[in-house]
Parts: structure tokens; C-alpha cells; sequence
């Protein structure tokens, strides 16, 4: 219980600092695959513990954004622990992290419980739980999202959910590539 209150201070404070402008990113030229391996070896020890397959495909070239890297890990992170928490065994959990001319692609698909459409507009909001089987003792605050969709936001990018109830989600943020490369 104290990890979950600390973990729900941590995130309150997230938000009510970027609602307040104090929350400030510190901009680099980051290459996005130095960040997402390591949030993606997290990713596989929690899917590996609960029996789920996890794959990773990630761009063999050079992924620089202008960002903050730790931001940017967290975002990675949020995407994939939702998507290993909601996917029930024998189930899967991929990542691929791509790049077109002029963005990043991190998406993260699962098989997991899905989102139902009305709950779709919603899920990015604060606090919002799409329905029972995301509750208190599936973990977290109902707050990973939000931030997500925050820190997307702040590095100029965008994000969005395609989902089926009962067939999984594929969450894709688009972050743009560094224009100083």
C-alpha cells in the first residue's frame, strides 16, 4: 500500500506541476533506442513473470528526437506495463519502434482485455478506468495515461489507441524526429 500511495503522489505531482507550467523537460538530441531498451528489458522481465510472450522489433538506424529521455522512457514504460497488465496469460505483449521522415513510432500491442469504444474518448482523461477488470488490484493509479498523453503532447507528437473488447489495444505515439539532424 505504500508503494501504491507513493507511486499515486509521484504521478499527482507529475500532473499538478504540468498544470502549473513547473513541470519543465530538459530538451537534447536523444536517440530513442538507447532509452526504450532499457524500459524494454523491464517490459520483458513483467510479461516473462506473467506468462506472456513479448517481442520487440526496434528501427536498426538512428531514432534522434529532440526530448527529454527520461520523459520519453516513462512514456515507453506506462505503454507497455498497461499493456502487460490488462493482457491476460497466454497472451502477448509487442513493441516496435519505427520512423518514418519525419516522426518516431512507438506502438505496443497486446492481446490483452481491450477497450470498449465508449470508453475510448475517455481513457487518456485522470483517474478513468474503462471498467472493473482495471481496477485497484490490477495496479496503478489511474493516472499512466494521462501522463503519457502529457509527456507525447510536450515533445510535439501525438497519441492514439485502436482497440477490440476481449481481442487487445495498440497504442502508437508519434514523437517528431530532431529537425538539427
Amino acid at each position: 500500500e505504500s508503494e501504491r500511495t507513493s507511486d499515486l503522489i509521484d504521478d499527482l505531482l507529475t500532473l499538478a506541476r504540468a498544470d502549473s507550467g513547473k513541470q519543465t523537460l530538459h530538451l537534447s538530441n536523444v536517440d530513442l533506442r538507447d532509452g526504450f531498451n532499457e524500459v524494454i528489458e523491464v517490459g520483458r522481465k513483467l510479461a516473462t513473470a506473467k506468462g506472456l510472450e513479448f517481442s520487440v522489433v526496434v528501427k536498426d538506424r538512428p531514432l534522434i528526437v529532440r526530448g527529454d529521455a527520461q520523459a520519453l522512457r516513462r512514456l515507453a514504460l506506462i505503454l507497455i506495463d498497461n499493456a502487460v497488465k490488462y493482457t491476460p496469460a497466454p497472451g502477448w505483449v509487442e513493441v516496435l519502434v519505427d520512423a518514418s521522415d519525419e516522426f518516431v513510432a512507438l506502438r505496443v500491442h497486446d492481446t490483452g482485455i481491450g477497450i470498449s469504444p465508449e470508453d475510448l474518448p475517455h481513457i487518456f482523461e485522470r483517474f478513468y478506468r474503462a471498467d472493473k477488470a482495471r481496477s485497484r488490484e490490477a495496479g496503478g493509479t489511474g493516472l499512466g495515461l494521462a501522463i503519457a498523453h502529457w509527456i507525447v503532447e510536450q515533445h510535439g507528437g501525438e497519441i492514439a489507441v485502436e482497440s477490440t473488447p476481449g481481442k487487445g489495444s495498440m497504442f502508437r505515439a508519434l514523437i517528431p524526429l530532431s529537425p538539427d539532424i
